[in-house]
């Protein structure tokens, strides 16, 4: 679908294209069901393009709109956890909503704690949900704020400052798919990486706990 090609999306928009972009991230980081859009590679391609164009609105200012436009929508996925999970989760019976599912949530947190905003950030879909299980798992307001920032940050100003500078390389203007493709895989690896190292820290945890 062209949608959901952010080339496509960057060049439809034209000049306004950092408005779209900055409409498609709030949404993108919201709410579950608009998480597939393609954010890091809109936000990869939007830079690579206000460097070699100009649009209506300049990198610079473009970057405090996308970075707010995410802030913001990434909070409101917290608020709308925070205030509908009780309803959806705290009932009996359900498969997925269910208090099983809180109490999980709540360790994720307090194991991981900031990181695993922050993380999330770099994984389609799951920077949409987590916000929404943080909300769920009364994770409290400010300190949420603060990851969020600190999160929202460096996906924003990565991926756009990346697209701005190694946009305006030959090799990544002839190989634009190729070099989104790296990108996007290569700043989703640090979730697993660290979901990776948690569990073998805890086996390790374990195995010196057993007696001799």
């Amino acid at each position: 679908m062209q949608w959901l090609d952010a080339q496509f999306l960057v060049a439809h928009f034209g000049g306004y294209s950092a408005l779209a972009v900055a409409t498609l991230i709030f949404f993108e980081t919201a709410f579950i069901f608009t998480s597939f859009f393609p954010g890091d590679s809109l936000l990869f391609i939007l830079g690579l393009t206000l460097a070699s164009s100009k649009g209506a609105v300049p990198f610079s200012l473009a970057l405090v709109l996308v970075l707010a436009t995410a802030i913001a929508g990434t909070q409101v996925g917290f608020e709308v956890g925070k205030r509908l999970g009780p309803a959806l989760f705290e009932r009996r019976g359900g498969w997925i909503f269910n208090p099983k599912v809180v109490a999980k949530s709540h360790e994720m947190f307090e194991r991981y704690g900031a990181r695993a905003v922050i993380l999330a950030r770099f994984v389609p879909i799951i920077r949409a949900l987590v916000p929404m299980l943080a909300g769920i798992s009364y994770l409290e307001r400010d300190k949420f704020l603060r990851y969020n920032l600190i999160g929202g940050a460096i996906w924003v100003l990565g991926f756009m400052n990346a697209g701005y500078w190694f946009g305006q390389l030959a090799w990544v203007q002839h190989n634009l798919e190729l070099a989104v493709l790296i990108v996007v895989v290569a700043t989703s690896l640090p979730m697993p990486l660290e979901i990776l190292r948690s569990w073998i820290m805890r086996r390790r945890r374990i195995r010196s706990q057993k007696p001799e």
